[in-house]
């Protein structure tokens, strides 16, 4: 009955998506971050959603009157490259190899088929969000499609004292605890940005509560690098806020209220981290970035290709001569970094790197250029925000390997959209958006206990200036 009900709401979403192909953009999302397909099982668990909306939303896009053009700004330009250069490494990695290793190539062309299709949706998704509603509404997806597991995560646990480890949707890419961590602390500053966009009041204190309860939910992972991520993204936002008291007294009640709650079984697990040397997790960790080391060191300018860790047989006669023991199980690199590294070599990593580089200087971009210019002030709390949810992924995601999660992906070329907006706003205004006005208006105090107005007033009166 729950399998029917889902492929009914799924076919009656479908004649949205030729109303307009960003709406299958955003179900697209829906999918692939919410994973509710899980909920369900049997035929219509089975069944390729995600490959289904992405057909539909191209043919949608391709009769409808939206513009065709990528745009091609350089993180759109890096991405492809990056594209391109994933399936060299694939190719080399799988190129002559014997029936033995077959295995292996198939595991290779299986994530690479992923990956491709992470990308190449982000980049349609991109391009069709061509407006600040627009990035809006990709903003409540992303938070909504992932925050309502963790708010159902937190409550559980609430009800049962915390005595288990939380996780994610089964099955998934986010189904392990310390995934569905990382996945967590990323949508965290976003709930904020919409609580700061938000004029209802039962909306606000709607958002308020599911902000506390997503971040409870990722200290009931257990995650030792959801924590670390948590906490990173925590001190970004506290600097990048303007309210630092009232934001400093938010984070200390939350942190009170997590440790007089959480048992004492976390607070075990948490303390591993400063005896790292006898904690076996953590110590496999480093013998697998070393293994990451290795592969890289021996394949420098191809890499070893995507899992290639996970696969013994290729991996341990690279070993031999070195004081690493051999794998004896597939493993994973536990780390974005050394996963890129081993898998597509220096220069893989040095376009990943890049890539986040551009995205941490488009947020930078939004706070600067909407700075005293009251009608941009959504652009300048998202770039805020935008921030914390970098850090909390580039933090978190040491210690996990999902460098090709599809939520962060999604979310730097949200901000890269949300910049094109507004850099096409001030280019139609000739520049100039009433810069001698705005020396006197300047742009409304963003912090926690304000509400930034969902359309600003130029005429109203009430702007205070201010400086990032």
């Amino acid at each position: 009955m729950r399998g029917l009900l889902f492929i009914t709401l799924f076919v009656s979403s479908l004649p949205f998506v030729f109303k307009s192909p960003f709406n299958g953009a955003l179900l697209w999302y829906v999918f692939s971050l919410g994973n509710f397909h899980t909920l369900i099982w049997g035929f219509f668990s089975d069944l390729h959603y995600a490959y289904i909306i992405a057909f539909v939303t191209c043919l949608s896009w391709l009769i409808s009157k939206e513009p065709k053009k990528l745009p091609l700004t350089p993180l759109a330009v890096l991405t492809l490259v990056f594209a391109v250069w994933i399936t060299i490494t694939s190719v080399a990695a799988t190129a002559g190899q014997v029936a033995a290793h077959q295995g292996f190539a198939e595991s290779v062309w299986s994530m690479w088929s992923r990956v491709e299709k992470v990308l190449f949706m982000c980049l349609v998704g991109y391009a069709l969000t061509t407006s600040r509603e627009r990035v809006d509404q990709l903003i409540w997806v992303v938070v909504l499609s992932i925050g309502v597991w963790g708010v159902k995560g937190a409550i559980w646990e609430l009800l049962h004292a915390g005595s288990s480890r939380l996780y994610g949707p089964n099955g998934t890419d986010i189904g392990d605890n310390n995934d569905f961590g990382l996945a967590l602390i990323i949508i965290v500053p976003l709930l904020f940005y919409q609580w700061h966009r938000a004029t209802n009041r039962h909306l606000r204190h709607a958002l308020m509560v599911m902000g506390f309860l997503v971040a409870l939910a990722v200290l009931f992972t257990y995650s030792r690098g959801a924590l670390v991520g948590l906490s990173a993204m925590g001190a970004v936002f506290w600097l990048r806020t303007r309210a630092k008291l009232a934001t400093g007294l938010m984070i200390i009640c939350f942190g009170l209220f997590a440790y007089s709650f959480v048992p004492a079984e976390w607070f075990g697990r948490m303390e591993t981290m400063q005896t790292y040397q006898q904690d076996s997790s953590a110590e496999s960790r480093i013998y697998f970035w070393k293994i990451s080391l290795r592969v890289a060191e021996q394949y420098p300018l191809l890499g070893g290709g995507f899992k290639v860790t996970h696969w013994p047989m290729m991996v341990n006669p690279l070993l031999r001569g070195t004081d690493l023991a051999e794998l004896t199980e597939p493993k994973a690199p536990h780390s974005i970094y050394f996963e890129v590294l081993s898998e597509h070599s220096w220069l893989g990593l040095a376009l990943y790197l890049m890539i986040a580089a551009y995205s941490w200087r488009n947020c930078a971009w939004l706070v600067r250029h909407s700075r005293d210019r009251p009608d941009y002030a959504w652009a300048n709390i998202l770039g805020r925000m935008g921030h914390a949810s970098l850090v909390a992924y580039w933090a978190g995601g040491a210690f996990v390997s999902q460098a090709y999660l599809d939520e962060y992906w999604c979310v730097i070329f949200l901000f890269d959209a949300a910049r094109r907006v507004v850099a096409r706003e001030i280019a139609s205004r000739g520049g100039a958006f009433v810069a001698a006005a705005s020396t006197h208006l300047g742009v409304p105090q963003l912090g926690i206990g304000t509400a930034a107005p969902a359309k600003a007033n130029l005429g109203a009166p009430g702007y205070v200036k201010s400086h990032s």
